[in-house]
């Protein structure tokens, strides 16, 4: 038999092996042609579930890195999430410090008071308070 077709032969079978590994490999690896993209919350989507004035680029997608600032105008959607006793206009910053953490801090003046939570953030978009999350006074 000559080399090349020893070759052709030897490419063929690597090929043929190569796609069947690939096929049956396929369903363990994670990768699902129908898993549903994940939700991307926009910074609008965000302040409304915190009970913040709609801040001007609520539009924008609240994606890692992002953080906005705004002042509170429901107190008691703010309480919900582990920070308690803050009045309406205070100042309350937002960033997503990971897929699925935000961080949000609180900032009053009078009385001086400053306090922060971590909250999680689920596929849908939807924050709850984090069982983990401890609100520690920041002097």
């Amino acid at each position: 038999m000559p080399k090349l077709e020893r070759f052709v032969r030897r490419a063929s079978l690597f090929a043929a092996a190569s796609v069947a590994i690939a096929l049956l490999t396929a369903p363990y690896s994670g990768w699902s042609a129908t898993r549903p993209a994940p939700i991307v919350p926009t910074i609008g989507s965000v302040a409304l579930q915190i009970g913040l004035r709609m801040p001007p680029q609520a539009d924008a997608e609240f994606v890692v890195g992002t953080q906005f600032s705004s002042s509170l105008e429901d107190a008691p959607k703010l309480a919900s999430l582990g920070l308690k006793g803050f009045h309406v206009g205070v100042r309350v910053a937002v960033a997503r410090i990971a897929p699925d953490r935000v961080h949000i801090e609180a900032d009053e003046f009078d009385p001086p008071r400053r306090e922060f939570v971590r909250v999680s953030l689920d596929a849908n978009g939807r924050l709850a308070p984090s069982p983990k999350s401890l609100t520690p006074t920041v002097p």
